[in-house]
């Protein structure tokens, strides 16, 4: 039990776990989305200013810590737009779309770095791919670019990516901490912090072997 709310460990986490899992989830499926084509299009146009084009703003985005980039979510669509909040969260039950008003925001501030990974690696997988002679194949039958790298090519491409996604997930469950503090987001990174700033013991020891434990679970799976 908590030393100061005196509620059981496990419940704060089951608790608190949805809010996490929504935001992994989500900043996984954005970078998967923006990934792929970017990766395609940098295989497809390799060595060719698209290539280049893309392969810069990937390292642009390797080089943003995520805090970095939220700052600028929040200074640019809710300071200067106003268009979303800059804090805060609205669970499922308040409502899809107030939910996602307040989850779009740290959700692109997470997958910013992951979606640069993930099209670097879609990117050296689909080189090799379109080397192989059954990609010759289809070309020489006459088929569409674009039916070649997204029905032949992109599936075998996208094994080692799987597998990185399973990872990145693994991570994002303890790796929210920082954007769950700075949007005020009550997940687990922010109830960690919180156990960390009042001595919280129990707590911080329940969080972080639960975080431990996901890790290595879905890294097996």
């Amino acid at each position: 039990r908590s030393y100061i709310t005196s509620q059981p460990v496990a419940d704060t986490i089951s608790q608190r776990l949805p809010v996490t899992f929504q935001l992994a989830f989500m900043s996984i499926f954005l970078a998967v989305v923006v990934a792929i084509p970017i990766g395609v299009m940098g295989a497809y146009k390799q060595s060719k200013w698209q290539d280049s084009l893309s392969s810069a703003g990937v390292q642009v985005a390797l080089s943003i810590p995520n805090f970095i980039f939220g700052i600028f979510l929040i200074w640019l669509f809710a300071v200067q737009l106003n268009w979303l909040p800059a804090s805060n969260w609205n669970r499922f039950s308040d409502g899809v779309f107030d939910n996602m008003k307040t989850a779009v925001l740290p959700a692109l501030a997470l997958a910013l770095a992951q979606m640069a990974v993930f099209s670097r690696l879609i990117r050296s997988d689909m080189i090799a791919t379109l080397q192989e002679d059954y990609i010759l194949s289809a070309r020489a039958k006459g088929m569409s670019d674009s039916y070649i790298l997204f029905r032949h090519a992109l599936r075998p491409s996208s094994l080692s990516l799987m597998t990185i996604v399973g990872i990145a997930f693994g991570a994002l469950l303890g790796g929210t901490v920082v954007i769950e503090t700075l949007f005020a987001i009550p997940g687990l990174g922010f109830s960690l912090i919180n156990a960390i700033n009042g001595r919280d013991i129990l707590v911080i020891q329940g969080i972080t072997v639960f975080i431990a434990v996901m890790f290595v679970v879905i890294n097996t799976v």
